[in-house]
């Protein structure tokens, strides 16, 4: 949690910084009223977005936290499932029923990690095209090129391999895994027999075992995406305060002594 208490301060340190930039201007109104209030209108723009794609991160961050429980519930209960087949050889139908049913909730679930990468990768593209120039403040911020897309892209191909390599133990082909019927109808055929249901166990265990490790990897690599996209706001406001500041001082050197004060309305 404290990962994403720093998240929440960096994007809020990033938007008091678009704020407190858009205030920056000329003197009394002269020389550059327009250029604040376009400032202000980019600013609370750039805000939102900012905001917006921390905050969708942060909550992909915290489902995924839920998810790595949910595996490592589920891990527990294969190994106990594991340990009775060994002892007895076969599961009774009531458990066989219970293994299936969270079968079918892992397989939901890898689905539903793979569409969180697919759609974090989809936020870096986005904050690309908003922000230019980001591609080389992740080159100089990180000593390399850091692309979150193909690292998405890395994470969630490797859970399908797997997936797939270990399912195809029990006969169940990719096909069978776009239909939650087939999908069960295959798995059940399966556990037919005692050395069946061991495989299937043990499926279920390397991949348990696969997805921790993945979701480990998604959930570091969302929070580092979301860290730099907010130290690039901050970063691109610090540039802007700069210019804004360059263009007060410009302001004031043409005023009269007293920076305007000694002018009618001042």
């Amino acid at each position: 949690m404290k990962t994403i208490k720093k998240l929440g301060l960096s994007a809020v340190a990033a938007v008091m910084l678009i704020s407190t930039t858009a205030n920056a201007g000329s003197v009394g109104g002269f020389g550059g009223a327009l250029e604040v209030t376009q400032d202000l209108q980019w600013a609370a723009d750039v805000g939102d977005r900012a905001a917006s794609y921390t905050k969708q991160l942060q909550q992909y961050y915290t489902q995924l936290q839920q998810y790595a429980t949910q595996w490592q519930e589920w891990q527990r209960k294969i190994m106990g499932l594991r340990m009775m087949v060994q002892n007895i050889g076969q599961l009774p139908e009531n458990m066989k029923n219970q293994f299936l049913n969270m079968a079918q909730q892992m397989k939901r679930q890898l689905e539903q990690g793979q569409a969180i990468a697919y759609t974090a990768a989809n936020i870096d593209q986005q904050f690309n095209r908003i922000f230019k120039g980001y591609d080389q403040y992740l080159r100089q911020a990180q000593g390399g090129n850091m692309d979150f897309a193909s690292e998405y892209k890395n994470i969630y191909q490797s859970t399908r391999d797997t997936a797939l390599n270990a399912l195809k133990s029990l006969g169940i082909q990719e096909r069978d895994l776009q239909n939650d019927q087939a999908f069960m109808s295959r798995l059940r055929t399966a556990m037919n027999t005692a050395q069946g249901t061991e495989a299937a166990i043990a499926v279920a265990n390397q991949l348990s075992y696969h997805q921790t490790q993945s979701l480990q990897k998604l959930q570091k690599t969302i929070m580092t995406q979301a860290n730099m996209q907010a130290e690039w706001i901050a970063h691109q406001n610090e540039q802007e305060a700069a210019r804004q500041a360059q263009i007060k001082a410009m302001d004031s050197d043409l005023l009269p002594e007293g920076g305007g004060h000694n002018l009618p309305g001042f």
